[in-house]
């Protein structure tokens, strides 16, 4: 899937949201040596530095792009997953089984964007509308934790 560089500051926060993801899916407390406490730390940690700006730049640059190409079933789709994830994010007591599911939705999210949207529409979408979301990836900073995990 090549995609076009306006693009790509938004692929590569896909790509470190499928990270997180797959650390979520994978983790158990006995696996990691890390308490769920420390664990749900780094997920809120990675949530607010990057994730969060991601879905900002996508919220106020990307589905006002996608809804004047008619694409309201996708972003729908996006706008439904960015709730959910922000609800289980807003967790108090997360155990196990959120952060499973956490996970899953991160992965299914970022793979419906790289495969579904983008690909379908990164040649439709309208000039200035791309290079105000390159200049965004630019301008918003985003940035992940130090891993202290296993991988």
């Amino acid at each position: 899937m090549k995609r076009i560089p306006e693009l790509h500051g938004l692929s590569e926060d896909h790509h470190a949201a499928l990270v997180l993801a797959l650390r979520c899916k994978k983790y158990s407390e006995s696996g990691t040596g890390l308490a769920i406490e420390e664990f749900w730390a780094y997920v809120l940690e990675s949530f607010r530095g990057h994730l969060a700006p991601h879905f900002e730049i996508e919220e106020k640059y990307l589905l006002p792009a996608l809804d004047e190409l008619g694409e309201s079933e996708m972003t729908g789709r996006i706008r439904e997953d960015h709730a959910a994830l922000r609800q289980l994010i807003r967790a108090e007591a997360p155990g196990a089984d959120l952060i499973q599911k956490f996970g899953q939705l991160l992965e299914s999210h970022a793979r419906y964007e790289e495969r579904i949207v983008f690909e379908g529409t990164q040649h439709r979408l309208d000039e200035e509308a791309l290079q105000k979301i390159a200049n965004a990836c630019e301008a918003i900073p985003r940035s992940s934790p130090d891993w202290c995990g296993i991988n």
